[in-house]
């Protein structure tokens, strides 16, 4: 027995390829000529996934204005799912993931609340989900986040254009303590995310876009989440001005064009600009 998920349409559908061994895609002709788009799961263990990501589809679809537009829909979010399914085969986020979609979470709220920044600029500019080599990127600024346990003494750089970006920009480093259940201080993804949600219910165009870069992020809604705490610690922002230490592409010898490196916390201090206490 498969779970499935069909919307009809009235015009034939696009066909689209689905290389996953989780998820199943075709297309099926009414008698009334009419047709379906058939979202078929193939793999048991995921039904609560493929269930909260078929609501979420069913509540896009409800605020699209023709069938056009709800084509269109259909083919991006499965584009999105087929990532999600190659995750790992879970389509749940590893442990690493999930401490580094905290901290930028945090930030966001950090962005919005406490530096007064545009709550749709905000969630535009979360720009790390979409692959950018900053995880936000504004007009006038980009942040780039780091997750960090309380014994690290550094903050890993993934690329030669991370800390390369042409205008002012920052890194936000946020230490964060794995955290039992109960412990003062202590939050899980979904309750984040959820407060977020919150906070930004009053548009609907920010709330909507929050819940697709959230999808682009990987995240959907699942009780794996709740288990997984963190209690934040503190929240420590760094100007990455002249003098930094930093590896870009201009810096190294020709025929360089790929570099990961480590840059020791205690070597950027003098470039501090806040300290903060994490969000309780």
């Amino acid at each position: 027995m498969f779970v499935l998920l069909a919307i009809g349409v009235h015009e034939r559908p696009p066909n689209i390829a689905v290389d996953s061994s989780s998820l199943d895609y075709f297309r099926q002709q009414r008698q009334d000529g009419s047709w379906l788009m058939v979202l078929r799961l193939r793999q048991r263990g995921l039904e609560a996934v493929f269930g909260r990501l078929c609501q979420d589809l069913l509540d896009a679809a409800s605020q699209v204005e023709s069938e056009k537009l709800l084509i269109a829909l259909f083919k991006d979010r499965l584009n999105l799912w087929k990532r999600l399914f190659q995750q790992g085969g879970s389509g749940l986020l590893q442990l690493h993931q999930i401490k580094g979609l905290i901290a930028e979470l945090l930030v966001m709220e950090s962005l919005i609340e406490s530096e007064g920044r545009d709550m749709l600029e905000t969630i535009s500019g979360w720009s790390g989900p979409l692959g950018a080599d900053q995880d936000f990127l504004f007009s006038d600024a980009a942040v780039e986040v780091k997750a960090i346990g309380p014994a690290t003494e550094d903050v890993s750089i993934s690329s030669l254009q991370q800390l390369d970006c042409g205008m002012p920009m920052r890194i936000a480093v946020i230490m964060l303590r794995s955290a039992t259940p109960g412990e003062h201080g202590a939050l899980n993804l979904n309750s984040l995310v959820a407060r977020i949600e919150g906070s930004i219910s009053a548009s609907p165009v920010a709330l909507s876009l929050f819940k697709e870069r959230l999808l682009e992020a990987c995240y959907v809604e699942h009780d794996f989440y709740d288990t997984v705490l963190f209690e934040p610690i503190s929240h420590l922002s760094y100007v990455v001005g002249e003098g930094f230490p930093k590896l870009t592409g201009s810096m190294v010898p020709a025929g360089i064009v790929r570099a990961t490196y480590a840059i020791a916390l205690n070597a950027i201090d003098s470039f501090k600009v806040s300290e903060g206490s994490g969000h309780g």
